[in-house]
């Protein structure tokens, strides 16, 4: 990358940084549907956005990444965790997917704030589900951290899997509730070892690893279809719901009927 890339690069993230100190950090949320009965919904996965200060707003996509890497991740984890907690407490019905970095996971100070945030309102975690990247390595402590978590009653996802480096037996040892099938194993659909194969034989892996496996990425009739026929629980993606505003929620919640993850 050149010099001028990381200079665009550093200015995009202290705009996101400074727009989220001031307050500009919000969320959305999509819905995650059962393959089988796609009027009823396991739980809402919430998405940050970031409104800067000229009204332009950022998804998660566009900054997320960058923020990975810096120490400003941890703000935006714990101001997402103390806005998605306000939610659970306002609407008892609700059930909320919470993305946590895996630069939070890891600090011993970051989590034990994570940790002590969630513990403090024991009655909102079991309709927490926290959600991790395969590429957070599950190994030793973080193994600990996560069962921690899953102690107070929350559930355990692993996001984006099928593009991470987690060895089977780490992932069998985290006892995940859910794992989310990665979208790309959706994109491009056909016969063969890229195709739908490839999908069949990842969700059939997943399914020993979570009793519930997500696939995310749906966009046509045709990857609905498969992740159906893969084995698949649960789907998501822009053919079911797109993602809305929290307030925006009760009117698709009358009609899909958003409940506890059982």
């Amino acid at each position: 990358m050149s010099g001028r890339g990381n200079r665009t690069d550093k200015g995009h993230n202290a705009l996101i940084l400074k727009a989220i100190a001031k307050g500009g950090l919000s969320f959305v949320v999509q819905p995650i549907h059962d393959v089988k009965n796609i009027e009823e919904i396991l739980y809402a996965e919430c998405l940050a956005r970031v409104t800067d200060a000229e009204g332009v707003v950022h998804t998660a996509g566009a900054f997320v990444p960058q923020l990975e890497r810096l120490v400003g991740r941890f703000d935006l984890d714990f101001r997402m965790l103390d806005m998605i907690l306000a939610a659970l407490t306002a609407d008892t019905t609700l059930t909320l997917g919470c993305n946590l970095s895996a630069a939070t996971l890891s600090a011993p100070d970051q989590f034990a704030d994570i940790f002590s945030r969630i513990s403090q309102q024991p009655e909102l975690a079991s309709r927490l589900i926290v959600e991790i990247t395969e590429t957070y390595p599950p190994v030793g402590a973080a193994i600990e951290r996560l069962k921690m978590i899953r102690a107070l009653g929350c559930r355990i996802a692993i996001d984006d899997f099928g593009t991470g480096f987690a060895t089977p037996a780490h992932l069998l040892q985290v006892s995940a509730d859910i794992i989310k099938v990665d979208a790309s194993f959706v994109r491009d659909i056909r016969p063969g070892p890229d195709g739908r194969d490839s999908l069949y034989h990842l969700v059939g892996f997943a399914s020993c690893l979570a009793p519930m496996v997500i696939v995310e990425g749906i966009e046509t009739e045709a990857q609905l279809e498969a992740a159906r026929t893969s084995g698949a629980t649960h789907v998501q993606g822009f053919l079911l719901s797109r993602p809305v505003a929290l307030q925006q929620l009760p009117q698709t919640k009358g009609k899909f009927g958003l409940r506890e993850v059982g």
